[in-house]
């Protein structure tokens, strides 16, 4: 809000996260996982990281999935957050 000139309020501060299956706890050994492991493991990192966020104060603006050829490309996600 603008008022007079001058700026009110609080400025906001804005963030990208990447988080892939490479993130995951239990990540799929690269060699052997098909593309349903790869997503169910970046999946997996998402869901963490949006709970790390949340506790940390972060407020998720969006959330896309990553473009790539193959699946170890586009299993992940980008994660735009703001506080």
């Amino acid at each position: 809000m603008i008022k007079s000139g001058r700026s009110v309020g609080m400025a906001k501060q804005f963030t990208v996260f990447y988080v892939s299956w490479r993130d995951a706890r239990n990540k799929p050994f690269a060699l052997t996982a098909n593309e349903q492991r790869l997503r169910e493991a970046a999946a997996d990192a998402l869901e963490e990281r949006l709970n790390t966020l949340a506790d940390d104060g972060w407020i998720i603006d969006s959330v896309h999935a990553a473009n790539g050829a193959v699946p170890k490309d586009t299993a992940g996600y980008t994660v735009i957050a703001f506080k």
